[in-house]
């Protein structure tokens, strides 16, 4: 009773360091409100529809259901625009800290301790990969759904309260509706029943199927009425170029160092350079694959095949070809990092272990400085003054 009560506290104390955290990125999101540009167009063609028809609304460019995004329009669409762009971010922020609370509370198999829950809410809120692109929009939130339902897969259901295990499973289904990344994860939910035979695993595929096959539907649809408009599902080789620099390395190093190193000296105009690039991407995953199948770790084969999942979802079905960033890098990134994580807590060898914890310490400390002041993208943070 006693400890329970002292980790209530802690997060209390933890949760307020969330919330000026948050903050402090930006004041004015949540102090005077803002509409970023795509949900301000989002807001804008939402008044002419009905609640229930804003509810279920599948948006041009998205061609997949976005569900707690139609939440939030059908809403903020009854309200007018200083108010509406006011609800847009608060129920943004509701998303955020629903992911931070579920982490520090749930059992997981992935993380294990509080030191190691913490981290992990620290990755999704300062790393490299979470680009200010993605920051208090709704229209962006299927970016930290797909990393919730990523969060959801390594759920402990043997020691976990019950009515724990229940949330968790509509969880599964509720993300899998919201994001068209979390839907992408049902193989994996799949894969883990496979290798644990488990009916807990079973059910929780259930329910990963169910919103995929939602999903589906609906996306199968969108192409059929639109075959003739539609830019994605389409493949270029520099699309592997662009992976390995907004996945791989902006994941660890951010933008700075990378474009000191890279940009500014003009050293990517050397020739061949694309080739040596490809080859070091082949290298790593060949050298990954053999680490995690001498390891013979199950929970590190789930998450590189989760990795596999979203990193061709985003290389065919990108709307921009040959355009593997921004957006597109955010789950990719995330799970990368948390497979560096998971090869660290497992890791006995010297050399190797800090190494990790190497990578691991330069992805937060380089995100914790682009955060704000070293922005790749700072317009991006700005809150905007749209009116109607």
């Amino acid at each position: 009773m006693i400890k329970s009560d002292y980790n209530k506290s802690l997060f209390g104390i933890f949760f307020l360091v969330l919330l000026i955290i948050i903050f402090f990125r930006e004041p004015c999101w949540l102090i005077e409100g803002s509409l970023k540009n795509n949900v301000f167009g989002i807001y804008k063609t939402g008044l002419s529809r009905s609640f229930l028809e804003n509810l279920f609304h599948i948006y041009d460019g998205t061609g997949a259901l976005m569900f707690w995004s139609n939440i939030t329009n059908s809403i903020i669409t009854l309200f007018p625009i200083d108010k509406a762009k006011l609800l847009a971010n608060y129920f943004t922020l509701i998303v955020y800290l629903t992911i931070f609370t579920y982490i520090y509370f749930a059992k997981s198999i992935l993380f294990i301790n509080y030191k190691y829950k913490i981290f992990a809410i620290f990755v999704i809120l300062l790393s490299p990969p979470m680009t200010p692109e993605v920051w208090m929009s709704s229209a962006h939130l299927r970016g930290y759904f797909g990393i919730f339902s990523f969060v959801l897969l390594f759920h402990d259901y043997t020691n976990d309260k019950k009515i724990l295990n229940n949330i968790s499973n509509f969880l599964i289904f509720f993300s899998g509706i919201c994001s068209v990344y979390a839907a992408a994860l049902t193989p994996a939910y799949f894969f883990k029943y496979y290798l644990s035979r488990n009916r807990n695993d079973l059910k929780r595929f259930l329910f990963a199927l169910s919103a995929f096959l939602i999903q589906c539907t609906v996306i199968i649809n969108y192409i059929y009425l639109n075959i003739s408009k539609t830019s994605r599902f389409h493949f270029e080789l520099y699309t592997f170029y662009s992976y390995f620099y907004n996945v791989v390395i902006r994941s660890f190093f951010g933008s700075f160092l990378p474009k000191s190193l890279f940009l500014n000296t003009g050293i990517y105009k050397i020739q061949y350079f694309n080739f040596l690039i490809y080859f070091v991407s082949i290298l790593i995953i060949l050298m990954m694959l053999f680490y995690v199948i001498k390891k013979k770790d199950k929970i590190s084969f789930i998450m590189i095949f989760s990795l596999t999942l979203i990193s061709s979802l985003i290389i065919i079905g990108s709307v921009q070809p040959g355009f593997a960033g921004g957006r597109y890098a955010v789950v990719p990134g995330v799970i990368l990092i948390f497979i560096i994580f998971r090869f660290y807590s497992t890791e006995n060898n010297f050399f190797l272990k800090n190494l990790f914890l190497l990578l691991l310490v330069s992805s937060l400390t380089m995100g914790s400085l682009e955060y704000r002041y070293m922005s790749p993208f700072p317009q991006a943070l700005q809150c905007t003054d749209n009116n109607l």
